[in-house]
């Protein structure tokens, strides 16, 4: 952890712990982080829901590494792009691990789940084995799987637009068990994507960590917001259409061959990721050994976590953040490079990110050509605007609230 003092010993604030950073060139020391209480440190302090923001807010004070515990266990908040990549990606050796989250690894499951399972052996070799299969010419395989499953969406969504949601969901859950199970979902209510649905439900709000005490005490102790932007941007949604028009033929659908000659929607796929990231604080990092980082001493049993909301909120890289705005990335190396944060960092990033990009990619893309989308309003029919404050649903993974739109067919469908 980043080394604590006590402060004003002499004073009734003695038992206060107060975080410094202490510099190997200077000694001094100054606060980088909200002020903890004895024994249960910044407890009381930590966000119920939608931490992201409150740790962006956090960063304004302390900067842009923020130290806070909880009941002796440190976690660090990296809230910029160059500190996550200078210790997530530049120093990934001691940074690949995970914390042990014991509600949602050892009480619910997932411990053995590679995106939780600690820096090992058996996670390399399960790694290899799934970047083999989901990058490179392996990759083109799964061309027809994506393009059939994304045709189905589209006719799903313009049959019953008010199932939409279910069937975004349908679509990311077929595909993952065609792939990974040769298994074909039942065009509604199948038995395993409801189960699936559940399971990562449980896994969303169990894998924060502080949200359950057993993960702190030492015995003791990625849905589309598509469809929504398009509703609320009709004019983006025009321009993607209007490229989708140009390039493919008439009486043909989008294939995945088209890609390199659909920049304008390549860019809309890239706003979909930045606007509202699934995954705002990814997955915690565990640092394995001590450490010095400018300023800060870091010491091993940290909880590591890359604020990926605040990185893709800085306006210095994209204007106007809260506004959809595909043209951020047409030509811009900086906005593309940071926005791979979305997929992790190191040797944690995601090793199907092509295999997900190009799904969502062609489901994108299949939908600019077969419809539009149009009147968005809330659970409660209130109309949507651009300007609502749309607050997605908190958890590690983080979905858009329950919303509705129109959704015409632009000509005949060509199923």
């Amino acid at each position: 952890m980043i080394r604590q003092e006590l402060v004003d010993h002499s004073s009734s604030s003695a038992l206060e712990m107060n975080c410094s950073v202490t510099s190997p060139r200077d000694g001094r020391g100054s606060r980088c982080g909200p002020r903890a209480l004895p024994v249960i440190g910044n407890l009381l302090q930590m966000p119920k829901n939608h931490e992201w923001k409150t740790f962006a807010e956090w960063a304004k004070t302390y900067g842009d590494c923020v130290y806070v515990h909880i009941l002796g266990q440190p976690i660090i908040l990296l809230n910029s792009l160059s500190v996550a990549h200078d210790l997530l990606n530049q120093r990934s050796a001691i940074y690949s691990s995970r914390p042990r989250l014991v509600m949602a690894g050892e009480l619910i499951g997932f411990a053995q789940a590679v995106g939780l399972m600690p820096y090992s052996p058996r996670f390399l070799s399960l790694r290899r084995l799934m970047h083999k299969e989901l990058n490179g010419s392996m990759l083109q395989r799964y061309w027809p799987l994506h393009e059939e499953e994304s045709r189905l969406l589209v006719e799903k969504a313009v049959q019953d637009p008010s199932l939409l949601q279910e069937s975004i969901r349908h679509y990311a859950g077929s595909v993952i068990l065609r792939v990974t199970y040769g298994y074909r979902t039942a065009p509604q209510n199948d038995k395993f994507l409801l189960l699936a649905e559940k399971v990562m439900a449980a896994f969303s709000l169990a894998s924060q960590p502080g949200a359950w005490a057993v993960d702190i005490l030492p015995r003791w102790p990625q849905s589309l917001p598509f469809f929504l932007a398009m509703a609320l941007y009709p004019e983006v949604q025009s321009a993607a259409q209007a490229e989708v028009d140009r390039v493919v033929t008439a009486g043909r659908l989008p294939q995945l061959s088209d890609r390199p000659n659909l920049p304008y929607v390549e860019c809309v796929m890239r706003e979909v990721l930045r606007w509202n990231p699934v995954a705002p604080l990814g997955l915690p990092h565990l640092l394995n050994n001590d450490g010095i980082y400018g300023d800060y001493h870091l010491t091993a049993g940290s909880i590591v976590m890359a604020n990926v909301w605040s990185i893709l909120q800085d306006p210095a890289v994209f204007p106007d953040p809260r506004q959809f705005r595909p043209e951020r990335f047409m030509n811009d190396k900086r906005a593309l490079d940071v926005a791979t944060c979305i997929f992790g960092f190191g040797r944690r990033s995601c090793p199907g990110v092509h295999f997900a990009e190009a799904s969502m990619f062609i489901a994108i893309a299949t939908a600019l050509s077969q419809c539009t989308i149009f009147n968005p309003t809330n659970s409660r029919g209130e109309a949507i605007s651009r300007y609502s404050n749309i607050e997605y649903r908190t958890g590690t993974i983080s979905h858009p609230p329950k919303y509705r739109c129109d959704i015409n067919p632009r000509t005949m469908l060509n199923f």
